[in-house]
């Protein structure tokens, strides 16, 4: 559920000559996942300069175009592109052509394009024509830019004015947030560097120019949308409030909106009066504090956590001050539960020295990891205080202390610190681990499952791979040492990780592919023996493929449906909930429902949502919020019952992308019982989608 996959299929767009066919070679290996690294927004587009020779070469084409008669037009449009796309992959690039963007009409760079009319284009296509690629994309930027000359009334236009323009750049920017601010999906991440820098160029130097108060009724819905679901790697959300509080200083907008903005930035910086007065001063304000003052000041920092998921560096400050002189303020200010009181009242001195050494302003996001690790009762379970502690007298390697804290290597005491939190981040929020910009979707599955199903087992690996730089797994009873193992699917990491993933990740992506290896020549799905070997022993041994990897071809749709049904719906398999998260693979598919690749995820439970209906709720990899698989799936991560970090889909639409699970046979129902109008269904909808790219060899 790992591997290379094709560049983003084409998406529809529009046309600018009659297109040259487009092959891409669909490979039967496994997909890789991941996201985009996050980039910074607003940042000055005008700052470097393309090479002279490029800005040459386009302006001499570009006047050649105007100069031509109608009938040869084509041919110098055809030179005008190419030397386009050249100085949008350019630094600087995008900046020298909104300059000269007042005169691409009189020139004719759009005429006989869909783009020669603007007052006809849809904001709605921007996206995905952009993502298309090609000579449409490159028209796409242009056009764009020929707004934006129209919005900042540098040029006027019979058919458009400037407030018309203003408002479509600001629809389309509001649409395609992904390419201002780097997110999760596997179409985004298999983009070229050179292709994410000409996107990010483009609507970086909209946002400059426009100003973000455009779209900050959007920024904010995009950072709830993120937040929902509890991601342990926050730079996404926080720079997305960030630019909206930059936009606050720039604009003037409804009340209520500046409010939630005025929320929010609290949320990262100093969710109390008492804070936002103080400034650096808090910690000494702090200290001047009674017990009531105290007291309030804890319940002001754990309301805000426990609302937006975001966590001040001040809140560090108070908890370390609380430990030490109000210890008993301690669960109130890390907002636990009952079970999370009664937890700390039973561990408080442990618990402490864990604050000691793990919490601090640079690791203060490991604080709703605690939280949730305490209200969570898990250190009630044996192996986890214990494997915390452990942790902490580590003596760690040179390795791992340069993969915990990359930008000091030598700081073996920082690393300690960052491997705590790091731990309490991710054993209390273990759907929240993220795969980043690297093909690991197996690495990061297997950490969170283990963080949910095993945490002592999690624990002995962390500590394997700080002090040794090695980890040891079983493989059908043969030996596997990490540290001698040649790189996996990720050649080069990036680091933009939770701590304990940057440790853990390329050790078992190492595994990974070596486990692989062993199944080579076995018939069927390598995955079958992978999985149960890797995660542990609660992997169901049953397994059902859909695709036969020897003509990779889809065999046997039909009852490849009914036995999922049979296994996982509680309407057909003896109403049995599931007793562990288990491993599954998903074709994933772009917006318009076609096929990238293979993704690993883990199926959570099944259960009916508010309206009754059944849904499967499911963590994945690169959730960083509700993601369009096409045809109408859409998968959601907040108000359909979804746990933080979940994702779900109502059970025919998961069943429609689906495409190996586990199970156990002796704990189904009856396949003939699932209705054959749902079997149709879903394997319509699998036929209308990713399945159009397989061939079938179906019953």
């Amino acid at each position: 559920m790992a591997g290379p996959c094709p560049a983003d299929p084409p998406s529809p767009g529009r046309p600018y000559a009659p297109p040259s066919a487009r092959t891409h070679v669909l490979p039967s290996s496994l997909i890789r996942c991941g996201s985009l690294p996050l980039v910074s927004v607003l940042s000055d587009t005008q700052a470097v300069s393309p090479a002279p020779r490029l800005v040459e070469d386009f302006d001499q084409t570009l006047a050649r175009l105007a100069d031509a008669p109608a009938f040869s037009k084509y041919t110098h449009q055809s030179q005008l592109l190419v030397r386009t796309a050249k100085l949008l992959k350019a630094p600087g690039g995008v900046a020298v052509l909104a300059d000269r963007a007042e005169g691409f009409d009189a020139a004719g760079v759009f005429a006989g394009t869909d783009w020669d009319m603007p007052a006809g284009l849809q904001p709605g296509l921007v996206g995905p024509t952009l993502r298309a690629g090609g000579d449409a994309a490159t028209l796409e930027c242009l056009s764009e830019l020929r707004l934006l000359a129209i919005a900042e009334a540098r040029t006027p236009h019979a058919d458009l004015s400037a407030e018309a323009a203003r408002t479509f750049l600001a629809e389309a920017m509001a649409a395609n947030l992904d390419l201002l601010f780097g997110e999760a999906t596997e179409a985004s991440r298999e983009r070229s560097a050179a292709d994410r820098a000409r996107l990010h160029g483009l609507f970086d130097l909209l946002a400059h120019r426009l100003g973000m108060g455009l779209i900050l009724d959007r920024l904010l819905a995009e950072v709830a949308e993120i937040m929902a679901q509890r991601p342990i790697m926050r730079d996404r959300a926080v720079a997305l409030i960030q630019a909206a509080g930059q936009a606050l200083t720039q604009t003037r907008v409804d009340d209520s909106v500046a409010a939630m903005t005025r929320h929010w930035l609290s949320a990262i910086e100093a969710p109390s009066v008492l804070a936002q007065a103080e400034g650096d001063g808090y910690a000494a304000a702090l200290a001047a504090c009674d017990a009531e003052q105290l007291a309030a000041e804890a319940g002001v920092f754990a309301a805000s956590m426990n609302e937006t998921g975001l966590v001040a560096r001040d809140h560090a400050v108070l908890v370390r001050h609380l430990s030490v002189h109000a210890p008993a303020l301690i669960p109130a200010a890390l907002g636990c539960n009952a079970i999370g009181e009664a937890a700390y009242a039973a561990h408080a001195a442990a618990i402490g020295a864990l604050i000691d050494q793990a919490i601090t302003p640079d690791t203060a996001h490991a604080i709703y990891g605690l939280s949730r690790l305490l209200s969570a009762g898990l250190v009630l379970q044996r192996p986890v205080l214990p494997g915390l502690q452990r942790l902490a007298r580590l003596e760690l390697h040179p390795e791992a202390v340069a993969a915990l804290l990359p930008a000091a290597p030598a700081d073996h005491e920082g690393a300690r610190t960052r491997l705590l939190a790091g731990a309490c981040a991710v054993l209390g929020q273990p759907r929240g681990v993220d795969q980043g910009h690297n093909p690991t979707c197996q690495s990061a599955r297997a950490i969170s499952l283990w963080a949910q199903n095993d945490p002592g087992y999690l624990l002995e690996l962390v500590a394997s791979a700080a002090r040794d730089h090695d980890i040891v797994m079983d493989f059908e009873g043969q030996l596997m040492h990490s540290a001698g193992l040649d790189a996996g699917m990720a050649k080069t990491l990036h680091t933009e990780l939770d701590a304990l993933s940057r440790l853990l990740t390329p050790h078992i992506d190492r595994l990974y592919v070596e486990m692989g290896r062993h199944t080579v020549g076995r018939p069927g799905d390598g995955h079958r023996w992978i999985n149960p070997e890797m995660h542990g022993w609660w992997v169901t041994r049953d397994f059902a493929a859909l695709i036969e990897l020897s003509s990779n071809a889809i065999t046997d749709c039909s009852d490849f449906i009914r036995a999922f049904y049979s296994a996982y719906h509680p309407a057909y398999n003896g109403d049995r909930a599931l007793a562990y998260i288990q491993p599954c693979g998903i074709a994933a598919t772009t917006s318009s429902g076609d096929w990238i690749g293979w993704h690993a995820i883990a199926i959570q439970r099944v259960a009916r949502d508010e309206t009754g209906a059944w849904r499967v709720y499911f963590y994945n990899p690169n959730r960083d919020k509700a993601q369009n698989w096409g045809h109408g799936i859409v998968t959601s991560t907040d108000g359909h019952g979804e746990l933080e970090g979940e994702s779900s889909l109502v059970f025919e639409d998961f069943a429609a992308r689906l495409y190996v699970f586990h199970y156990r046979s002796a704990e189904t129902g009856d396949p003939g019982r699932v209705p054959e109008a749902t079997i149709t269904s879903v394997r319509a909808a699998i036929a209308a989608s990713w399945g159009r790219h397989f061939q079938w060899h179906d019953r």
